[in-house]
């Protein structure tokens, strides 16, 4: 029996991969937490999962911040606040944890592991050394292999080497794994270094796919996603000034959806499709964005995972936020088939 815990779980992206994969290779595993601060991803979560008996907690730092102080490079390892984790975190094999991304990407403020955000590394070291899990399995964005002179990866790959871990990372891309998404990510993967499992582990075989965008498009959406022709103009703007981008829209590899994508920037950043690009009609109509079901559709998401969330009550708003912020479900796929067959997990 493999235990998992699923910290800063969002609405559950590496839960679906692991489920599929590990029923379809019988392997006997259980969820047996999750933690995620969004109460509109945890109603998302909860109406996907059955999680009625599993340890559950919004704010991770209500249990790493012992005594409310947070947790940092030379104060993770503290032996009270190591005990206290212990004392609520139930034990387990696997940890997953697409931990924060915004003080190390291009579009937030880069102030790596000195931005709150980004110190929740420390809390994800400290719960690594509390409670000692044969693996783990991070992801972020591919910024946090440069930024700061690449102090940051390696405070983190020697930080995990430190806690007693064989450490490795995969740098893929979404559009490589059966998604028509570009979405560039960093996977930092590891296990005890007394199991004899290997580590430094070729990329996931590339999934050779002939899907596009035009296969995950709906042919008919309600008016609501169509733009008016007021907002047209700003969208398909090249910008302004000293910063111009050029503006496209039906692309048949998506752009990376963001977090954001509910503010609709401009056709160089957002992803906008139009009549003549769904429909093949001949003759320019009308562009409309994603609906948030296809944008869930490009993470590799079910249908059923966004009825089940709206049916919850989480609104367009919210899963648009969602999805820009999930992790890609084939990719996680991948790398868990990749580790399976060298025998991870099975120790």
């Amino acid at each position: 029996m493999i235990k998992v815990f699923d910290l800063f779980a969002g609405v559950g992206g590496f839960r679906v991969g692991a489920e599929k994969v590990f029923k379809k290779n019988k392997l006997d595993f259980e969820f047996t937490g999750w933690s995620e601060i969004d109460k509109y991803c945890q109603l998302t979560y909860k109406a996907n999962f059955n999680t009625n008996n599993e340890f559950f907690i919004d704010d991770i730092k209500k249990i790493t911040s012992y005594k409310k102080v947070d947790c940092n490079i030379n104060n993770f390892t503290n032996k009270n606040r190591s005990t206290h984790i212990k004392k609520h975190i139930p034990k387990f094999d696997l940890l997953f944890a697409g931990f924060p991304c915004q003080s190390f990407s291009k579009m937030g403020n880069q102030n790596s592991l000195n931005d709150d955000r980004g110190a929740l590394f420390f809390d994800i070291a400290a719960i690594l050394h509390s409670i000692k899990p044969k693996y783990f399995i991070l992801e972020n964005v591919n910024r946090i292999l440069t930024i700061d002179n690449k102090k940051t990866i390696m405070t983190i790959m020697n930080t995990l080497e430190k806690l007693g871990y064989k450490t490795d990372l995969f740098k893929l891309d979404s559009k490589d794994y059966g998604v028509p998404q570009t979405r560039r990510r960093v996977f930092i993967y590891g296990c005890k270094k007394e199991l004899d499992i290997k580590i430094g582990l070729p990329n996931p075989k590339i999934i050779k796919s002939t899907k596009t965008t035009k296969n995950i498009l709906l042919k008919e959406v309600n008016p609501k996603y169509i733009l008016s022709k007021q907002i047209l103009k700003t969208i398909l703007s090249h910008g302004t000034g000293g910063y111009y981008q050029k503006s496209e829209i039906d692309l048949e590899i998506a752009r990376p959806l963001t977090k954001t994508m509910v503010k609709m920037h401009r056709a160089h950043q957002d992803n906008y499709y139009s009549n003549k690009f769904i429909l093949g009609d001949k003759k320019q109509k009308w562009i409309r964005r994603l609906t948030p079901l296809e944008a869930f559709r490009l993470q590799g998401f079910k249908d059923n995972f966004v009825k089940k969330a709206y049916n919850a009550g989480v609104s367009d708003t919210q899963l648009y936020m969602q999805a820009g912020n999930a992790v890609t479900v084939k990719v996680v796929e991948s790398i868990l088939i990749l580790l399976l067959d060298n025998n991870w997990f099975l120790k």
